[in-house]
C-alpha cells in the first residue's frame, strides 16, 4: 500500500514538473521571438528597483512630457533640494537618482523599439 502511495506521488509531482518546464520553455521562447523582431532592444531595469510608474511620481512628471531635457531639470531641483547640506536625507537623493536613471533607461528603450520599428518595413521591402 505504501509503496501504491509513493509511486503515485511521484508520478503526480513528474507531470506537475513536466507542465511547469513546458509552460516556461513557451514563454521563453515568446521572450526569445519578440527579442528578434525588435532587433535585440530590451528594456534595462534600473539598479534602485524604481517602476517608470514610481519615478514618475517622484519626479513630478506625466507620461505625456517625458523628455531627457524635464528628466534633467526636475532632477537636478530635487538633488539639489535634499541634500545633506541643506539638512535632507541622502535616502531621497538616492530615490531622486534612481527614478532618474529608471526614466533615462525608459527613454532609450523606447527610442530602440522605435528605430527597430522603423527598420522593419524596410528590411521587408528589401525581400
Amino acid at each position: 500500500m505504501a509503496h501504491r502511495l509513493l509511486v503515485n506521488v511521484i508520478f503526480t509531482g513528474a507531470s506537475v514538473f513536466g507542465r511547469a518546464f513546458t509552460e516556461a520553455y513557451r514563454q521563453a521562447a515568446k521572450v526569445s521571438a519578440l527579442s528578434a523582431q525588435t532587433g535585440g532592444a530590451t528594456k534595462a531595469s534600473s539598479v534602485g528597483g524604481i517602476t517608470t510608474d514610481e519615478a514618475l511620481k517622484i519626479l513630478d512628471l506625466e507620461k505625456k512630457e517625458l523628455s531627457l531635457d524635464k528628466i534633467d531639470e526636475k532632477y537636478k531641483y530635487l538633488f539639489d533640494v535634499n541634500s545633506k547640506e541643506k539638512g535632507n536625507s541622502f535616502y531621497l537623493q538616492s530615490k531622486v537618482y534612481y527614478a532618474m536613471d529608471s526614466l533615462r533607461k525608459e527613454l532609450e528603450y523606447i527610442q530602440k523599439v522605435s528605430d527597430a520599428k522603423k527598420l522593419q518595413p524596410a528590411q521587408d521591402s528589401k525581400e
